[in-house]
């Protein structure tokens, strides 16, 4: 299975937070109000129901009006003293109405004043029915029947309405999003247009919606602007294109920052193990995050715990036993570090030693005296010795001083100030003291040496001389 990462896991929360968004984006634009301003207003505007009653009072009274016993009695008669006192008293009744008599033959009754539509009513009156025709003024007519149920004529009631205009411009239409005609029949298909308001180009891109005025020849019809699907998406989505891309540079500006905190807290990670590899811890390894702080304390602590028992153990493996100084590894290691360095041009010497009449103590006193005695030596060199020189133990009693950068004549001169300054003699055991002396050889590595072992053995040659010569002397075997 292919492991996973932070971008990817970044580039998956962006991806399911982009839908989410889209989820939400698409909820809201499905139950998102209607925009419509005034669309209940317009299916049945205020305009249309007052036009209507008024419609429908005039109707009621040109009924009234045809059944009036004085009504009858005129078209029953046809005596003008009473039609004429009829109509004085409609007119005292309501002054800003017209009211025409005319018989079945259609022969006016009472002289006046007719305007067009009415004159339309009189030639449409006879056929039967109610009827209706208006401009700014609306007639409405009424058939007059006598009490055997003969047809005597109608009666048309006309009255001007100079509040159609206000009552129009109450319409609620939003100029931009609709646009409305006040229409008047004309005949079979034929309509003219009264009044008008609103955008009139909305009115090529859609179907009106009529709205018929009950008892009048008017209609509204009203076209309403529908936008395009892509016009009512389109704001939803943009605004789900802001967002997803204002949530991607966030979430990624986001992984990335805790991806390269991570990364350098983990470099910071590699570089501690390095350091304990190397058997070397710096005093503090700063991190990004603060998740890494305790972790990184802890393995600090348990690192410096680990380093200094690895430092003990390798010092320990490094360190003769019982003498406490350097052992025949380290000699040789050190030896091998300086036969390199001669091609630089630097000189080295080295002293090889065995304490003198060892063997005897270790046959007369024991092995702890003869314990004893390699301990005492050792801290005797440790003590006189440089800082800089190198001692060690090669096996039993003969141990070797290594001088770094000393030529042969101030390696002799260091020699000899060794044997100056040793403790002359020691105690082993209680009541057992040792007289300390002892014999070496004395060398110098040269240029011309193909192994580093080579002054080691002139040195060897030279103790074997010392020991023959009566012990407790130092012998010089330089190259040749």
């Amino acid at each position: 299975m292919r492991p996973s990462s932070i971008l990817r896991f970044g580039l998956s929360l962006v991806a399911a937070l982009v839908l989410l968004t889209g989820l939400v984006t698409t909820a809201i634009y499905l139950t998102r109000p209607e925009a419509s301003v005034v669309t209940d207003e317009l299916d049945k505007p205020v305009m249309a129901t007052q036009i209507e009653f008024l419609a429908t009072a005039m109707q009621r009274t040109a009924a009234r009006i045809a059944t009036h016993p004085q009504t009858l009695e005129c078209f029953a008669t046809a005596a003008p003293v009473v039609c004429q006192a009829q109509a004085a008293n409609l007119h005292a009744l309501n002054q800003d109405a017209t009211v025409l008599f005319v018989t079945a033959g259609q022969n006016q009754l009472l002289p006046g004043f007719l305007p067009g539509d009415t004159r339309q009513l009189i030639a449409t009156a006879g056929r039967g029915g109610e009827s209706a025709s208006a401009s700014f003024s609306l007639s409405i007519s009424h058939p007059v029947v006598s009490a055997e149920g003969k047809r005597l004529g109608v009666v048309i009631v006309e009255q001007s309405m100079p509040q159609l205009q206000a009552l129009f411009d109450t319409l609620p239409l939003p100029d931009a999003a609709a646009y409305a005609e006040l229409q008047q029949k004309q005949g079979e298909g034929v309509a003219s247009v009264l009044m008008r308001r609103g955008n009139q180009a909305i009115k090529s891109r859609n179907a009106p919606n009529w709205i018929a005025l009950a008892g009048t020849p008017w209609t509204i019809a009203v076209w309403r602007y529908e936008k395009p699907v892509i016009e009512r998406v389109a704001p939803y989505f943009l605004g789900w294109l802001l967002a997803s891309l204002l949530i991607a540079v966030l979430v990624m500006a986001f992984t990335l920052t805790v991806r390269n905190r991570v990364g350098d807290s983990l470099r910071m990670l590699v570089r501690f193990t390095n350091d304990l590899r190397q058997q070397r811890l710096r005093a503090d390894y700063p991190v990004s995050l603060e998740e890494f702080i305790s972790p990184i304390e802890t393995m600090l602590k348990i690192g410096k715990i680990m380093l200094g028992k690895q430092k003990e153990v390798t010092s320990q493996a490094r360190l003769d036993h019982l003498s406490q100084v350097n052992n025949r590894r380290s000699f040789d290691e050190k030896q091998k570090e300086l036969f390199a360095s001669m091609k630089d041009g630097w000189s080295h010497s080295l002293l090889i030693m065995d304490i003198d009449n060892f063997k005897q103590v270790n046959d007369t006193f024991g092995h702890e005296a003869g314990d004893q005695l390699i301990i005492k030596f050792g801290e005797a060199l440790k003590i006189t010795l440089r800082n800089s020189d190198f001692i060690a133990r090669l096996g039993g009693d003969e141990f070797c001083v290594l001088f770094p950068f000393t030529p042969l004549e101030r390696a002799q001169e260091l020699a000899e100030r060794l044997r100056a300054n040793m403790p002359e003699s020691v105690e082993l055991i209680k009541g057992v003291t040792q007289r300390l002396s002892w014999s070496g050889g004395l060398s110098e590595y040269s240029r011309d040496d193909k192994e580093e072992n080579e002054a080691l053995a002139r040195a060897d040659a030279a103790l074997l001389e010392a020991k023959r010569s009566g012990r407790n002397v130092t012998r010089i075997r330089a190259a040749a």
